[in-house]
């Protein structure tokens, strides 16, 4: 079995990056070794000799998006998720979200987020975890999902895929990529249209645990700038033993609500 970090390095050994190339492979690399890495393991990894990968460190920690421990240990900084952050705070669509996602996550008592549509992919732009939810979901801002098999990515599909061609299209495109992650995912054309369908008619989507075993959510689309085809979409995530779907789901009309109170009318559902 290929580790992350063996991955990295394999790609890399090909061939040596040069000038911006070894930067920026530095810092992937960086981002997968949170404890830090000597100078020599990284100059390996990234197949550059030693005196090259220091100085392309050097200018990292000038600009203050590196850091060195007393091991000798380099590491991603706080300036780099200073400027992560700080670029997610500026956005205007997470400024106006996150007071929504703050008050549904006191008022269920649960992990809020909110997500835009990148390709076949979510990300996630903004995550507030409940003070009274015991479990600590797995999201991360900046991180990805499959959007297919999650409530955010489904709550946003349903309205760029509105016919099972475009559905076929998409799962042709992707098909490797859309495995069954639990018995519950959906994976074919026919059974995605349909429930894209009920998505529209209904104006949000549900996770049944088909990502991740245990986990469900709902999900609410959000047009802040378009009429017919969301920006994003909020959700509320929920440890299904808990909080089963059965009780989740008859929250959705009280979320609405808080939305609209909050942006008024940029959401479908009813």
């Amino acid at each position: 079995m290929v580790t992350s970090h063996e991955a990295i390095s394999v790609s890399t050994q090909t061939k040596a990056p040069n000038g911006a190339d070894r930067v920026l492979a530095i810092l992937n690399l960086l981002g997968t070794y949170p404890d830090g890495i000597g100078l020599n393991d990284l100059a390996r990894l990234v197949n550059s000799p030693r005196s090259s990968v220091h100085r392309a460190l050097s200018v990292l920690r000038r600009a203050d998006l590196i850091e060195q421990d007393r091991n000798s240990h380099y590491r991603l900084g706080y300036g780099l998720l200073r400027l992560a952050f700080s670029y997610y705070e500026e956005l205007d669509e997470v400024g106006r979200v996150r007071p929504i996602l703050a008050a549904m996550a006191a008022e269920f008592g649960e992990t809020t987020h909110y997500a835009i549509l990148d390709g076949n992919e979510v990300v996630y732009l903004a995550k507030v975890q409940s003070p009274s939810a015991r479990y600590q979901m797995k999201s991360a801002i900046g991180g990805r999902n499959p959007a297919f098999c999650t409530g955010v990515g489904k709550a946003m599909l349903a309205y760029h895929l509105t016919s099972l061609e475009a559905v076929s299209d998409f799962v042709r495109e992707h098909g490797d990529e859309m495995i069954e992650y639990t018995p519950r995912t959906r994976t074919t054309p026919e059974r995605l249209h349909e429930e894209f369908v009920e998505i529209r008619e209904r104006g949000f989507a549900v996770d049944r645990e088909e990502h991740e075993e245990g986990i469900n959510c709902i999900a609410i689309p959000l047009f802040l700038t378009s009429e017919s085809v969301p920006d994003g979409a909020v959700s509320v995530a929920a440890v299904a033993q808990r909080l089963p779907l059965s009780r989740l789901e008859p929250s959705v009309p009280r979320a609405c609500e808080m939305i609209r109170e909050h942006l008024g009318e940029v959401l479908a559902c009813r």
